[in-house]
């Protein structure tokens, strides 16, 4: 698979200088709000501030109309930085935050359980890095003094259990982070934690990084930021008890690569049902992360439905087998993409509908016998 050329200008593969050859690059590539703000970095940089402004005020508003309210929000701060806004301004911003449909991110998430002042006391204040693809970014037992936020671009964390300590909660052994994700031990504030993770960019990223200092005075001034930095942290003040009588936990992912056909229902009786082919790599009790394939691409690339209607849809998901079919009803959740093969794909995540214990040990039995060898995987 090809990359376009704003791909290439994002993974930092090609740079442009020139002011008046980004801009003819944004007149080629209209609405997309990366390349913005990237060209209002770009300007900033050259003092042209007003253009600055604008640009990042572009970039904000369609990060926005697509749910990432991240990426919306560093724009923003990059513009208010060049220009304090006014009351109504700000006021104005933080409602369309609090009214967006996000993609389900964890810093999205963790954006939108904010009130406006304790927004501006945890995330208006940061400092923005970069870095190129096989560059570390943090070392397992490096001292922990920033949460680091992931605006664009790839990487892999390896998290190692370090024989000076306990972990704190059950962690994967590996996992990629794309964008509005986040990592970086901070929490709690009392305990000084050596990292357990090692962070290396796969790609060329950006991050957002804020203190741990910030956060500390942010929670004295607002406690109720406090949760929803554990949230974010993933730490968990008491260990939930699995009651699954087939001793499979509950979201706990499988890597069983399967073929499937996802059916998207119709919402009304006019309205055509929508078939995606693909595969899972992985699924659990509760949900799967679907893969399609491009000669049955996403309903949003062909035209028929945008990534806000596929959001929250009723789907019935299918698995084929050698003489046998089974289908499970589900939802549409959210959309994130990983990579195969280099290139980034796009992964819908399908909650099921509850399953009872006999159903859900079928089901399993189904899906294994159902492995395909054959389905690449993720990188």
């Amino acid at each position: 698979m090809k990359k376009s050329i704003p791909e290439y200008i994002l993974d930092g593969s090609i740079v442009i200088d020139s002011v008046e050859a980004f801009a003819s690059i944004l007149k080629e590539f209209p609405g997309r709000p990366e390349l913005l703000k990237m060209h209002a970095d770009q300007l900033a940089a050259k003092k042209l501030r007003d253009a600055a402004i604008e640009h990042y005020d572009q970039a904000a508003r369609l990060f926005l109309s697509a749910g990432r309210l991240f990426q919306a929000w560093v724009s923003k701060i990059l513009q208010w930085r060049l220009k304090r806004p006014s009351r109504d301004q700000l006021l104005e911003f933080h409602q369309a935050v609090e009214s967006t449909t996000h993609n389900g991110a964890p810093v999205d998430e963790f954006i939108k359980s904010l009130a406006p002042a304790e927004r501006m006391a945890v995330l208006s204040q940061f400092r923005r890095i970069w870095a190129g693809a096989g560059k570390t970014i943090l070392n397992a037992g490096d001292r922990q003094t920033h949460l680091y936020l992931v605006v664009s671009g790839v990487l892999k964390e390896t998290c190692y259990e370090m024989m000076t300590q306990k972990p704190r909660f059950r962690r994967e052994g590996g996992r990629l982070l794309w964008e509005a994700d986040s990592f970086g031990e901070v929490y709690p504030f009392s305990e000084q934690i050596p990292s357990q993770s090692h962070v290396l960019a796969t790609t060329r990223v950006e991050l957002v990084l804020v203190s741990r200092q910030r956060l500390m005075r942010a929670c004295l001034r607002h406690p109720t930021v406090e949760r929803g930095i554990i949230r974010l942290c993933r730490i968990r003040s008491e260990n939930k008890k699995e009651s699954l009588s087939n001793g499979v936990r509950k979201g706990h992912r499988y890597p069983i690569p399967t073929r499937m056909s996802v059916e998207i229902l119709p919402e009304s009786a006019n309205e055509p049902s929508i078939v995606m082919e693909g595969y899972s790599q992985d699924l659990s009790i509760s949900g799967v992360s679907f893969i399609p394939e491009s000669n049955g691409g996403p309903p949003e690339e062909s035209g028929q439905l945008s990534l806000t209607d596929l959001l929250h849809r009723s789907v019935r998901v299918s698995i084929p087998g050698d003489q046998l079919l089974v289908a499970i009803s589900g939802q549409i959740v959210r959309k994130r993409h990983i990579m195969i093969n280099g290139h980034k794909i796009p992964s819908y995540g399908i909650q099921f509908a509850e399953m009872t214990p006999r159903l859900r040990g079928a089901f399993f039995a189904f899906a294994e016998s159902s492995r395909d060898k054959d389905i690449p995987p993720s990188q």
